[in-house]
């Protein structure tokens, strides 16, 4: 295309001075990579163009019946299966509105559906993915992974052909990195429903296992949190809870694993594993720049594969860790019954609660440190104690991210 035909084609209209020279000169650029002018016009930023080209964007848009015609899946279950994966619907099924490429969500659909996958099921499958990558997406912007922005000096034809170069790069790598993540988890998720299933159908522990005491301990408020900092601090908060977790686990307590905002301790020895999850509770309260923890603790049985935990007290331990208040370790019945009442610890009785994937009501008592006999009158921690309301899948509610964390944001 000529200079001519190019200030004809109205590409350059509102453009003045430097940046009307510079879109002249990625306008060929963007037209040798096959992109059309009806793109380059629709598009606020043309330079990230070839990028989403080298992402899967061809520049051809569908319509939801094209979509449904193409995959053979209802016109309105794409319509709710594009919505389920983060996409702004139109109510008109036949405008054009989304990305070829987007809408080849419908073919894997057809697959599962085919393969006898219940419609609902995929559908929460399809919700919690599209979250979940969201987080990783926006954590990758925020990284090396993040593409190139416009630096002074720098031309829109340079910026459109190292974000091209990166995205080229990069895209084929990260699908299988989050494959292999996928597939991780559904491997560990397969041994944990295995090692309770066969529990559950021998009315007796696995071969090999254990009686151990499990602990999780997570960042109350983690989620909400990534709203106020950025990626890099939030990397920075759960690294910092490692860290913390690290130190308390002196032998016979070990550290067995981070995942993500939450830590896992196991120990044979209980009162040592309560010593160091209190101990780690309490850290937290010293660090201002720590969002406060809360802890869970159960006792029973469990099987050690691949250096992590399989069994009921690691599922139930997790479950009582979610229904735990801010600053709290709360444990079940069965650890104060190993325990005993060596008057080290003072329990107070929280009652049974049911908790998700937990067949029998759970009773559950909070757990501290006895206090020195000087600070008895202070502040004893005798009395009643509520467990939080929340249903134990819930993200934390914003008005639970610690206030110090608000405050800390700004200095």
């Amino acid at each position: 295309m000529s200079m001519d035909d190019i200030e004809a084609s109205g590409l350059l209209n509102g453009l003045t001075g430097s940046a009307r020279a510079e879109r002249a000169e990625l306008i060929p650029y963007l037209l040798e990579q096959g992109i059309t002018v009806e793109e380059i016009r629709g598009s606020f930023s043309p330079w990230t163009l070839p990028a989403q080209r080298s992402m899967g964007h061809d520049g051809v848009f569908e319509s939801a019946r094209q979509i449904s015609e193409r995959s053979g899946l209802d016109v309105d279950l794409v319509v709710r299966f594009m919505r389920a994966a983060g996409l702004p619907t139109a109510a008109d099924v036949d405008a054009t509105s989304y990305m070829r490429s987007d809408g080849d969500l419908a073919l894997h659909v057809m697959r599962f559906i085919d393969a006898g996958i219940d419609v609902d099921q995929l559908l929460r499958v399809v919700r919690v993915l599209a979250d979940g990558l969201s987080g990783a997406a926006g954590a990758m912007r925020g990284t090396a992974f993040s593409m190139a922005v416009k630096r002074p000096g720098m031309a829109e034809i340079e910026l459109a052909q190292e974000n091209q170069a990166f995205a080229s790069a990069v895209a084929p790598l990260v699908g299988p990195m989050v494959e292999h993540l996928l597939k991780l988890e559904l491997r560990h998720g397969i041994e944990t429903e295995a090692v309770t299933a066969a529990e559950l159908a021998s009315g007796q522990p696995m071969p090999g296992a254990r009686q151990i005491a499990v602990a999780f301990a997570d960042l109350v408020g983690f989620t909400p949190l990534g709203e106020l900092v950025s990626p890099e601090e939030l990397e920075q908060l759960a690294n910092r809870l490692s860290e913390y977790a690290h130190d308390v686990a002196e032998p016979p307590v070990r550290f067995i694993k981070s995942i993500g905002d939450a830590v896992m301790l196991v120990s044979t020895d209980t009162s040592a594993l309560l010593d160091a999850v209190i101990a780690l509770v309490d850290t937290a309260e010293t660090d201002a720049l720590l969002p406060q923890l809360r802890a869970g603790v159960a006792y029973g049985a469990a099987v050690s594969r691949s250096g992590d935990w399989f069994g009921s007290p690691v599922n139930l331990a997790s479950r009582i860790t979610s229904v735990a208040l801010p600053g709290s370790v709360v444990a079940a019945e069965s650890v104060r019954e190993i325990v005993g009442g060596s008057g080290h610890f003072v329990w107070s009785t929280i009652g049974g609660r049911r908790l998700k994937g937990i067949k029998e009501q759970v009773g559950l008592l909070r757990v501290r440190v006895a206090p020195e006999p000087s600070t008895l009158g202070e502040d004893s921690p005798a009395g009643d104690y509520r467990c939080g309301d929340q249903q134990d899948d819930r993200p934390p509610r914003s008005d639970e991210v610690p206030d110090r964390r608000r405050r800390d944001k700004h200095r």
